[in-house]
């Protein structure tokens, strides 16, 4: 089912805010700034935004990958797998370090986020690989579930390891939650360039030039390149969410339609008014924090209906 979520009540200054705040993060994603130079601007976004207070890190090596570890003080069994977005060339666990932490204390789950190699240095599938090792080392001696998430080209990375996993013959997780999945990255979606003047973080021309930097020479096409083509027989429940303003809602849409087809249990939120990957500029925007307790409810109903 795709559910769109109605605008909040009242004054929205701080979505307001938070837009302004999206469109100066822009900076580090765009292709106008050397590489090095933006993903040195999304670090920084780590050290500006505060944590939640009730969330422990560490800043650890597990499955070669340098890796932040996040703890809420009681958690529920099992963990939770983050896989941060940024075009697949630029972002970290370090980038995203505020809004897991957040996340984590929704979803009151212990939670991983690797530092995947990136694109060009280190095009597809070496991202994928990567996660499949921080995957498959976080379910040694697990007790209770496992649900992977990601936003962004992170959501993209969540399905294509769910594809590998699959093709393996390993266990897949028991739940997906998605953030503005980039799984398309021939670009192909109908409105990705009319939303091009609403969604202050992202632009379809970036779009376009980071695609071929992952795929290498890979075809674009490839399911190993854009999930969205891949084969979702089997998938574990899924959770997208996304916002109206966003240059990637066909990707949501799409992908919304393939899982509903191959009868996954896939619920698809979309935040009217809203742009991209929108819950991690929380807490500053509430409705992130309104995404973030939909997220847990949603979680608790799968895994109670799975046990």
């Amino acid at each position: 089912m795709i559910e769109t979520i109605p605008p909040r009540f009242g004054l929205k200054i701080r979505t307001a805010l938070g837009r302004r705040m999206a469109r100066r993060a822009s900076k580090g994603l765009s292709p106008e700034v050397d590489m090095e130079v933006g993903r040195k601007i999304m670090d920084a976004t780590g050290k500006r935004i505060p944590m939640d207070k009730s969330i422990v890190y560490a800043d650890v090596q597990l499955a070669g990958l340098r890796t932040l570890v996040f703890g809420p003080k009681a958690p529920r069994d099992g963990q939770l797998l983050y896989i941060h977005g940024g075009g697949y060339c630029r972002g970290s666990a370090y980038s995203h370090r505020p809004f897991i932490s957040r996340l984590a204390a929704a979803l009151n789950m212990k939670t991983r986020a690797p530092d995947y190699r990136l694109a060009p240095e280190h095009p597809c599938p070496a991202a994928v690989d990567d996660c499949l090792a921080a995957y498959r080392d976080m379910r040694k001696g697990i007790e209770g579930p496992v649900v992977v998430a990601g936003d962004s080209a992170g959501g993209g990375l969540a399905l294509a390891l769910t594809l590998r996993l699959k093709e393996l013959g390993d266990a897949l997780p028991d739940a997906l939650i998605l953030y503005s999945p980039w799984c398309d990255l021939t670009v192909s979606g109908e409105n990705t360039f009319s939303n091009n003047a609403v969604d202050p973080l992202l632009q379809a021309e970036w779009l376009q030039e980071a695609a071929p930097l992952y795929g290498g020479e890979m075809d674009l096409a490839d399911p190993r390149v854009s999930p969205l083509f891949g084969d979702f027989d089997g998938f574990p429940p899924t959770l997208i969410q996304t916002g109206s303003d966003e240059v990637l809602l066909d990707d949501t849409t799409r992908l919304f339609e393939r899982l509903d087809a191959a009868d996954v249990d896939v619920s698809c939120e979309i935040w009217t008014g809203l742009w991209h990957v929108f819950p991690i500029f929380q807490p500053l925007v509430p409705e992130g924090r309104t995404a973030n307790r939909r997220a847990r409810k949603w979680l608790d109903g799968v895994l109670a209906t799975s046990v």
